[in-house]
């Protein structure tokens, strides 16, 4: 990831958005601190990767309690012909 100052960044602006456009993350800092992150359009964020595996993991566990338990194969093949598995 790079990093760059305000003034960098607002002297190399078109330079800037063609390295985040081709995927890129760039940090832009001002007096040696971050004030912001550059990332492509349509990167997925973090937190909202994290959000959506902690919820597959919480349906999956709410699965896991709701079986009874294995369908046997004819009842498999009764719930596929019926459209529901």
């Amino acid at each position: 990831m790079a990093t760059m100052t305000a003034f960098e960044a607002k002297t190399r602006f078109g330079e800037l958005l063609n390295r985040v456009s081709a995927g890129e993350e760039v940090v832009i800092t001002r007096h040696d601190k971050p004030v912001a992150r550059l990332i492509p359009e349509g990167a997925p964020r973090l937190d909202d990767v994290r959000a959506a595996v902690d919820g597959l993991r919480e349906l999956q566990q709410r699965i896991r309690r709701r079986r009874k338990g294995t369908l046997s194969d004819r009842e498999a093949r009764s719930a596929i012909d019926e459209g529901r598995l």
